[in-house]
């Protein structure tokens, strides 16, 4: 099979993360295969030091394509929607500004798609770090979404192979652009921290006959660190946001009966940081033994809970302005 030269494009939002932000771009720097732009999203009223950093870079290696995208509003989703529309490449190369690429990232990350057009997204553990060190652990299985809504997710773990999956964590993605944008980007109407927003791109490209693979060689350290301007992330708002985009984002590629089977998962499972009754009583009860700051006891069902039903609102009005759209 011939093979196609892209270009590659770096997705690096960023806010008050200043050190972090130069070792990142550092980093990509020295990449075995240097990418074709970097973009990075910056809040100018708010993180001067972020854009002295950039201004730095830029200046220390002149031979590399590197774009300032300004913004004034807040959000993730808001960063990576103004960085798709800058974007100029074939493949878009999403990483946290805390997400340090290992030299071999891009090259193992873009021969996939160079070798095969079906291939619609790549990515790799987001590893890590603890103390300094990386956590390095074997998955015990692959990111799927299992109908009607079981999430499994072991984005931060590394396969034994490149296996083919169903979602990818925005710490270290990567997806083709045009079927992203013809997909519409990044979901706007996320609640809170636009909690799987990563999942709704993923799944927009998959529908479109794309394949999503892991590989275990497309490495980053993960050195997660304090949000800025976040509430907090286990609180009850936490769960009602979560569980309401998670619905959401499912209830849009479900017809009418997969979103009823949805919905009656979700009041009796749920998800790990969003929970049904079922993973409740039982985290509640994990929870004596196995402290997990994701595993949340009976307190957290009532949020939750509210959470689908808005998420439930949330699909319907998407699909009302979708029709009025389409006329």
């Amino acid at each position: 099979m011939s093979e196609t030269t892209l270009r590659f494009s770096i997705f690096l939002p960023t806010l008050k993360r200043p050190d972090l932000l130069r070792r990142n771009l550092e980093a990509l720097a020295v990449q075995t295969r240097l990418p074709d732009e970097i973009l990075v999203s910056l809040r100018p009223d708010l993180d001067p030091e972020g854009v002295a950093v950039v201004e730095q870079f830029t200046e220390s290696h002149p031979k590399l394509r590197v774009v300032k995208v300004l913004l004034s509003e807040p959000g993730i989703v808001v960063a990576e929607n103004a960085l798709l529309e800058a974007a100029t490449g074939d493949v878009g190369c999403l990483l946290d500004d805390d997400a340090i690429a290992r030299p071999f990232w891009l090259e193992n990350l873009a021969r996939h798609y160079e070798r095969d057009a079906g291939v619609g997204g790549v990515a790799g553990p987001a590893i890590d770090v603890i103390g300094g060190k990386p956590r390095e652990r074997r998955a015990r299985f692959r990111n799927r979404v299992i109908f009607p809504g079981m999430v499994l997710d072991q984005s931060t773990r590394h396969t034994d192979r490149v296996v083919t999956v169903d979602h990818f964590r925005g710490a270290n993605m990567s997806l083709r652009l045009a079927p992203l944008r013809q997909h519409g980007g990044f979901e706007r109407g996320l609640r809170g921290d636009c909690f799987r927003f990563e999942m709704d791109a993923c799944l927009g490209v998959q529908a479109q006959g794309f394949r999503l693979l892991f590989d275990p060689e497309v490495e980053a350290d993960h050195h997660e660190a304090p949000r800025v301007l976040n509430t907090g992330r286990f609180n009850a708002e936490a769960v009602f946001n979560n569980a309401a985009n998670e619905t959401f984002v499912l209830s849009k590629q479900y017809g009418p009966i997969g979103r009823g089977c949805h919905l009656v998962f979700a009041i009796l499972a749920g998800n790990f940081p969003n929970p049904g009754l079922a993973w409740a009583v039982g985290g509640g009860i994990l929870g004596l033994f196995w402290k997990n700051r994701n595993l949340f006891g009976i307190s957290a069902l009532g949020p939750a809970l509210r959470g689908r039903m808005e998420g439930r609102r949330m699909a319907r009005r998407w699909r009302k302005t979708r029709r009025a759209a389409q006329g």
